[in-house]
């Protein structure tokens, strides 16, 4: 009797290990649990939203510099303007300076011109200071002869120009006399004619010079207004490239917190893993060593397993009398699997996982039109498979397993019944992700 009592003892004690194991594994995988407070979990929560917020900050880094670029691309535009303007401005002053050199050697000629003629009039005046002599001399001639009055008048005069304004003297001079005189006056017109005309032209000359310096200046002075705007513009596009190059370093350390913050997330997950792998293998070496006591069935059937790693949960038995879908104002959140004989059959684990709920207190494993326990499922298992996937069991004649128990894929967890709200026998099959129920024929 007292073995016996040990037995139960020991029997409870690791009954309770196992679930205080399957609630901490439950817990680190945000599984549906009454306690919810593992640190693991919530060091992986914190991460990924650290995450998160990280690569916000980096999208928000990326607009920022996606809008430098944009400026940067408008600066280097405006630059490229400028260097046109100042091409163009430099080409024009080219053309001012030949232009002005142009002037220059016209002024220089027309100097030359006027030397000559100043050079031309001096060798004219020593000819017409001849040419007066000897008209003197004739003058003289005439005196001599005994013409007095007009030798006075002419001799009287203040001057020779004064002499040829006299008219009564000019109609009294030969007529050879007048042709040298009239010699005398058109050359002495014709010099001083072009003189004043190349004076004029220089003048001309003189002040086109001034005005195409004029421009030339106006011209230098906008070139260097418009260097000043390239310079300008030059440090905007070079401060413009200093803070993208800053934003691309912070793109930079985000990035690397990010992939620190992955290597650090599958750090724990594979902790996770490790640790469930562990309380997997020591939950089924428990279960077996209680099934070995007198325990549940350990016996594994063949069940057909489809591309999502899901197997049919009652081997044997195909037919879905009820489909996943809303059936009289609600959601039927499972498939029905049904079938002659299917009362008392096997029903397997889809999925390797740990026993999370248990309701086995349900005796009422007969056809009824209402609810009778389990809240209408009756007796009922869910096995949490990990990664937030789990599955249910619902309408149970008995339960097979404990809550703590791993059991492997195929491995029986009860026998179909007909308990809860339930017409027949049949099983009720869901699969769960995070909680929220799918369509299980996407699975199994």
């Amino acid at each position: 009797m007292e073995m016996i009592t040990k037995f139960r003892i020991k029997k409870l004690l690791t009954a309770l290990t196992c679930c205080v194991m399957t609630v901490a594994l439950i817990s680190s995988y945000s599984a549906r649990t009454d306690s919810g407070c593992d640190v693991e979990a919530k060091t992986i929560a914190e991460i990924q939203e650290e995450r998160k917020k990280k690569e916000a900050e980096i999208d928000e880094l990326e607009n920022q510099i996606k809008a430098l670029q944009d400026n940067k691309s408008d600066e280097e535009a405006y630059q490229k303007t400028l260097m046109d303007q100042i091409v163009l401005i430099q080409e024009n002053i080219k053309l001012l300076d030949d232009e002005l050199a142009q002037i220059n050697a016209d002024i220089t000629v027309t100097q030359d011109n006027i030397q000559s003629l100043n050079e031309e009039i001096e060798a004219q005046q020593v000819r017409v200071d001849e040419n007066i002599e000897l008209f003197k001399e004739r003058l003289c001639a005439m005196y001599v002869t005994g013409n007095n009055s007009l030798a006075s008048a002419i001799l009287g005069s203040s001057d020779f120009y004064d002499m040829l304004s006299r008219m009564e003297i000019l109609n009294s001079i030969a007529e050879h006399d007048e042709e040298l005189v009239n010699e005398i006056l058109d050359e002495i017109a014709s010099i001083e004619s072009a003189k004043k005309n190349l004076e004029t032209e220089k003048l001309s000359l003189e002040m086109k010079l001034q005005e195409q310096e004029i421009k030339r200046d106006e011209r230098k002075k906008e070139i260097e207004e418009l260097n000043e705007k390239y310079a300008k513009t030059q440090e905007e596009i070079d401060r413009l490239k200093l803070e993208e190059d800053k934003l691309n370093k912070d793109i930079d350390e985000l990035n690397k917190d990010i992939e620190l913050g992955k290597a650090q997330e599958q750090e724990i997950l594979d902790q996770i893993a490790a640790e469930e792998k562990r309380r997997q293998e020591e939950a089924l070496k428990n279960q077996q060593n209680n099934n070995s006591s007198g325990g549940g069935s350990s016996e594994i059937y063949d069940t057909s397993v489809g591309a999502s790693g899901f197997g049919w949960p009652v081997p044997g038995y195909y037919i879905i009398s009820s489909k996943y879908g809303y059936r009289w104002g609600r959601l039927h959140a499972g498939i029905d699997i049904a079938g002659g004989g299917i009362a008392g059959a096997p029903a397997v684990a889809s999925k390797a996982g740990t026993v999370i709920t248990v309701k086995n207190s349900c005796t009422h494993n007969y056809r009824k039109t209402g609810n009778c326990c389990g809240n209408g499922y009756g007796n009922y298992v869910i096995v949490s498979h990990g990664n937030g996937y789990s599955t249910v069991y619902a309408h149970l004649q008995s339960v097979n397993v404990s809550v703590g128990d791993y059991v492997a894929q195929g491995q029986s967890v009860g026998t179909v019944g007909c308990t809860g709200f339930s017409t027949g026998f049949h099983l009720h099959f869901e699969v769960r992700v995070n909680g929220v129920a799918k369509n299980p024929e996407n699975y199994v």
